[in-house]
């Protein structure tokens, strides 16, 4: 048994088919199954079997045991190679970052453009986009070194740092009536219909807990910052209450007024990263990022 063999079997665990599987190995379906065979004859344990009249194949239970520590042991092994062949100097250095669609602005991207400054070498900078939630499964199965990403349900076993936090806004078009205004209180909110996220995201329920007595109506209907100032870019009778993002600075017939009364520092935004030894370009940009200096409040 070989590398080889414990990424084919690591393959075809994910799939669980023989075809698919030979297709994303970039081999023949006879070269996978007789490799699984050597194993299973080598380990003394059938691996895989397939339901009657199905061309699906499935797991056993031994199978099952093995998968989870294969592909532990491959992400290890992985890990190791690309630290040692950057020490060596035969592979330039890679950084995967994860990062919502809406802090993509011109302040973000210059942390970015400084930060690559800061290198004797200058890395390869992989993106990633998505949602916190997603970025943070990207990471954990190792497809990114870091994500810039909200602090999201059994992510305490990652490492946080802190970078910045978002107000929250009432988000309204400028011939809206309430653009005249600075800010809103919870008062000016009541008997008023705002746009806002979606029920199953974690923003929806830090601004539920904020909201709590307030007579307030949530229409709740949008996934990110984005979507909801285009709306409102474009009727003047819908307003949104969202967090404020980089990116929104784009948006020049919208009036972002801070909501007084809820937490000043009401969406933080951290740098995640796993526990474990980094390539020194991760390393590196960690801890560049925890000494810069982000605003983080509007206008900062």
């Amino acid at each position: 048994m070989n590398i080889d063999h414990l990424r084919y079997f690591d393959c075809l665990a994910q799939v669980l088919n023989y075809t698919k599987a030979a297709e994303r190995l970039f081999i023949t379906q006879p070269a996978l199954s007789s490799a699984i065979k050597r194993m299973e004859k080598e380990l003394g344990i059938t691996l895989f079997v397939r339901d009657q009249g199905s061309s699906r194949i499935r797991l056993t239970e031994e199978g099952a045991v093995l998968s989870r520590y294969v592909a532990k042991a491959l992400k290890s092994y992985d890990a190791g190679v690309r630290l040692a062949l950057e020490v060596k100097g035969e592979r330039n250095s890679t950084l995967r970052v994860g990062i919502p669609h809406a802090i993509q602005g011109h302040l973000w991207s210059r942390a970015m453009q400084e930060f690559r400054a800061s290198c004797a070498v200058e890395p390869d900078i992989i993106i990633k986009q998505g949602y916190s939630v997603s970025l943070m499964e990207s990471l954990r199965s190792g497809e990114l070194d870091v994500a810039f990403a909200s602090r999201t349900v059994g992510s305490d076993d990652m490492n946080h740092v802190l970078l910045w936090s978002q107000p929250l806004v009432a988000a309204v078009n400028l011939e809206n009536p309430f653009a005249r205004r600075a800010t809103v209180s919870l008062d000016d909110l009541c008997g008023k219909e705002f746009m806002t996220y979606n029920r199953t995201s974690p923003v929806y329920c830090r601004i539920e807990d904020e909201l709590a007595g307030v007579d307030v109506r949530l229409n709740c209907r949008c996934d990110d910052e984005i979507t909801m100032a285009s709306i409102v870019a474009a009727d003047p009778s819908t307003m949104a209450l969202m967090c404020y993002s980089f990116l929104l600075e784009a948006y020049r017939g919208i009036a972002f007024l801070p909501v007084l009364g809820v937490s000043q520092d009401f969406h933080k935004i951290y740098l995640v990263s796993r526990r474990e030894d980094h390539p020194r370009v991760v390393s590196d940009f960690i801890a560049f990022m925890a000494r810069y200096r982000f605003p983080i409040t509007m206008g900062g």
